[in-house]
């Protein structure tokens, strides 16, 4: 009964996902993805506002919508600032939230409201980007030396099984990063992964399906039937962002499974860097310090599907819907050696009638979509690994796949070691 009702909502999900991969939401893309361009264009406007040569005879214009804005954000993140400054004594602690009713029973309310938002006076992540827009590095805190070597984790959902094989692959031969980029699952795994969980726990949550089922608490099918009932809590005044799921049970999965002493970015062994759009804004985003589980459930929080994540005063979602393999967020964080893991299914030819199945045009789109946008994005990177995924489903929870997925990355991962030891080596870094 569950496969066939899948026939009616996959092929749904896959149009609304493809319509949000191929629009146009997101303006400021390509202005974030290139800072060398944008730098050049604040000077051409510099210099037709009559900033720059007296003698030139430009006419003077002035761009009356850059300035408010640029305030208009600074202002916010002040704002932010200062909270954080005046209400960290005033936050309640966990154990003081359980033996309070009442701060319990607010606590309650705000997740069933769907608010998923720090409280004020908790820090939150940040960004690759200053007040003005422009991108800045991350201190690495390593020696200048030292070329920084990052690891670039793409996004796919249930087919993340892969980047556990690859991993594997990498810390056998000694492999080490100075950071980690990831989008939607390959952020989950890149924070597990940096903040010390065991490689063979996070094996162990795809092999049991344990993170794909919390990630689903309930089958898509059945929360797409019950929607309408879903629009009721509007009738009566009460507006959550839009979306399917809330996430807050996922969040607590993400922060059961992180160690205790690395619940934050900035106490990660390894940088970690989850990438997502910001809804406001129309950027991408590389949160780079905060909460590790709230940055993992903001890069996963797929469009439609998740509702979005409020952090402060901004709202994140899924990063695939326009950087699914992050080599440029990498890039901007100061990576000089980028080894990216690409999971997205092959581009075969197919049988005619392959298209004669329910969601099959759908579902052959979105993977065309993502193939042409990480194609581009992987040719920047100096190493691609690609495991075969083709098969694995964006919300499979089979064992099954996660094994196949798990043993091909490893197979990738192994079949690219030469092209990586080769690339480190003609940066100057030896290893043992």
């Amino acid at each position: 009964m569950i496969s066939k009702a899948r026939e009616y909502w996959y092929p749904i999900f896959l149009f609304l996902l493809l319509v949000l991969l191929s629009s146009t939401v997101l303006p400021g893309h390509s202005a974030t993805t290139d800072n060398a361009k944008t730098k050049v264009a604040a000077k051409n406007k510099d210099k037709e506002a009559g900033n720059g040569d007296s003698g030139s005879g430009a006419t003077e214009t002035v761009d009356k919508t850059s300035v408010p804005r640029k305030e208009r954000r600074k202002k916010l993140l002040d704002e932010a600032d200062e909270v954080n400054k005046t209400a960290k004594d005033k936050v309640p602690s966990q154990s003081e939230k359980d033996a309070d009713p009442a701060l319990k029973k607010e606590e309650e309310n705000d997740e069933q409201a769907g608010f998923d938002v720090l409280e004020e006076g908790r820090k939150m992540p940040g960004f690759s980007e200053d007040k003005d827009g422009n991108t800045v590095e991350i201190d690495l805190q390593h020696d200048d030396k030292k070329p920084t070597v990052a690891l670039v984790l793409g996004g796919g959902g249930g087919r993340g099984s892969a980047h556990i094989g690859v991993l594997k692959v990498l810390k056998k031969h000694n492999i080490h990063f100075d950071m980690v980029v990831g989008t939607s699952i390959g952020s989950i795994i890149g924070g597990f992964y940096c903040a010390g969980v065991p490689i063979e726990e996070i094996e162990k949550m795809f092999r049991d399906t344990s993170l794909m089922k919390h990630f689903m608490t309930v089958p898509l099918g059945v929360r797409v039937v019950a929607s309408p009932v879903m629009v009721l809590p509007r009738v009566f005044g009460r507006h959550p962002y839009d979306g399917l799921y809330y996430g807050n049970k996922f969040r607590k999965f993400l922060d059961h499974h992180l160690p205790d002493d690395n619940k934050n970015i900035e106490d990660c062994k390894i940088r970690l860097a989850a990438v997502v759009v910001d809804l406001i804004y129309g950027k991408v985003h590389a949160l780079t310090n905060g909460n590790v589980s709230y940055a993992m459930q903001a890069s996963s929080a797929v469009p439609g599907l998740r509702k979005p994540v409020q952090i402060g005063k901004n709202i994140y979602c899924d990063g695939a819907a326009a950087e699914n393999l992050p080599v440029d967020q990498a890039r901007k964080l100061g990576a000089d050696i980028v080894i990216a893991v690409n999971i997205d299914e092959r581009y075969p030819p197919v049988d005619l009638d392959y298209f004669r199945k329910m969601g099959s045009v759908s579902k052959r789109m979105v993977t065309l979509q993502l193939h042409n946008m990480d194609q581009r994005l992987a040719e920047k990177a100096d190493v691609v690994i690609h495991p075969d995924t083709d098969g694995i489903g964006l919300l499979s929870t089979d064992a099954k796949d996660a094994a196949r997925g798990i043993e091909n990355g490893e197979k990738a991962a192994e079949e690219a070691m030469p092209k990586i030891l080769e690339v480190l080596k003609s940066k100057g870094i030896e290893v043992n």
